[in-house]
């Protein structure tokens, strides 16, 4: 960790702003050529070609740097109190920075942050965006580009899907992911040991293959259960597995409706028709409490669930890997452009993209790790009580290696999001396909429009 922060603050030239007392580095200043007449001693001559042999980069890497020398203060803002975790874990390491944290309303937030940018009056040195909307920002000129703390670098071993997520649309690393959020079926043992005949999240994939096998089985456990259980959630659901292995429905500023998407409409009403489907709101008390009962075997959920009723069910909860990968939320970390801080932003992003803020973020605060190669470390020997003792992170590298590295864009969730409604509201309506089709075009157009159609 002390080798490539030292690494990351030369290739910035930031050590003067930051490291003062620091001076005690192995690597001596240059000093005078001896006059012509003045010998020098054999050991100087000695140590001086020992010097000048020595790579730049070995001195470096020998260099210390010891954190409690680090000083200054730093403006973060957060829309959620989750940001308290990473302040407090950088100052168990660097514990002379002062961090001055906000915290705001999630619809709060996102006004303030724009307008604080808009007028370039008393934004924060660091301020996180939300998955929904960080693409809306992160081409502006005031959000920097972290190449300049050598981003690439300090995140190679991240998922691919996670790097791509990070780029504003001219491939420029904008913001800086700390967890990753991949979707999961999430499912109670007790209640798929009954109806499915296994809590094996292993064998809950390979039975759950594709939408017809889906819609099969939950009809079968309908009729089992007297129409007592469902299966499944409801259609808009099946968006969120299978969003993100299709190609964008708007890219490069034009939509184009794929077979991929014209086929999951198919799909979405065939489990309408389905006595698969709950059709229960996502994310609503009736759709939680189903779950929580075992009335509805899984729920669509990504890593960071709030819905489990952990004193009912501690223990008894699984997770299964889709057939597709997908992911939903996250937290994109930026730095002002405009700030004259970015030396301790950079220190900041530094620590929390470290394999030991991942390997702590996951083992204190159940955060799957941005870094494949910590997850692979961890999963090695996990399992987690509250699962069951599933290896929880077995899981997740599955979901994980099978994400697409798309770099998202404005468009991207938005469309998601508003192909789900559009879909559903129309097949509930009756409605054909190009009806469906044409209805979205024309909410998409109402909302951007900017956007090429056909």
């Amino acid at each position: 960790m002390k080798k490539k922060l030292l690494a990351v603050l030369l290739s910035a030239a930031m050590t003067v702003g930051i490291l003062a007392g620091c001076g005690n580095s192995k690597t001596e200043p240059k000093q005078e050529a001896p006059a012509a007449d003045q010998a020098a001693e054999p050991e100087d001559t000695a140590a001086a070609d020992q010097a000048e042999s020595e790579e730049p980069e070995t001195q470096e890497e020998n260099a210390e740097v010891d954190p409690a020398l680090v000083t200054g203060e730093i403006t973060y803002w957060s829309f959620t109190d989750y940001a308290n975790n990473l302040v407090k874990e950088f100052n168990e390491v660097y514990p002379n920075v002062t961090i001055d944290l906000q915290v705001f309303g999630g619809d709060e937030y996102k006004t303030k942050i724009l307008t604080a940018l808009q007028s370039q009056d008393g934004v924060p040195d660091l301020f996180d965006l939300e998955e929904g909307y960080i693409y809306e920002f992160l081409d502006s000129d005031l959000i920097a580009d972290l190449s300049y703390m050598n981003i690439d670098e300090l995140t190679k071993d991240y998922y691919e899907f996670q790097r791509a997520s990070m780029k504003d649309s001219n491939g420029n690393f904008k913001s800086l992911l700390f967890q990753s959020s991949p979707v999961a079926f999430w499912y109670l043992r007790d209640a798929c040991e009954e109806w499915l005949g296994t809590s094996d999240p292993d064998e809950i994939s390979v039975m759950l293959t594709d939408w017809d096998k889906i819609i099969a089985k939950g009809e079968e456990i309908y009729e089992k259960s007297n129409g007592e259980v469902y299966l499944w959630p409801g259609m808009g659901e099946m968006v969120k597995v299978n969003a993100f292995s299709y190609d964008p429905l708007v890219r490069d500023g034009k939509l184009e409706i794929t077979d991929d998407w014209m086929s999951l409409i198919d799909n979405m009403r065939k489990m309408y028709d389905s006595k698969a489907n709950a059709e229960l709101g996502a994310w609503s008390s009736e759709w939680a409490a189903a779950w929580n009962e075992g009335k509805l075997l899984f729920r669509v959920m990504p890593s960071w669930d709030f819905f489990t009723d952990w004193e009912t069910n501690k223990g008894n909860v699984g997770v299964a890997a889709p057939f597709d990968a997908s992911y939903e939320g996250g937290t994109g970390v930026c730095v002002y452009n405009n700030s004259d801080k970015k030396d301790l932003a950079a220190l900041f992003l530094t620590y929390i993209a470290s394999d030991d803020f991942q390997k702590v973020n996951m083992e204190n605060y159940n955060q799957i790790p941005a870094s494949k190669p910590v997850c692979d470390e961890l999963a090695e020997n996990f399992a987690a009580e509250d699962f069951g003792g599933q290896n929880l992170l077995a899981t997740y590298s599955v979901i994980c290696d099978k994400i697409a590295g798309i770099t998202p864009d404005k468009y991207t969730r938005p469309t998601q999001n508003l192909f789900s409604k559009v879909v559903s509201n129309g097949i509930k309506e009756g409605q054909d396909n190009d009806t469906i089709i044409e209805n979205f075009k024309k909410e998409l157009k109402d909302q951007y429009p900017e956007v090429i159609m056909d």
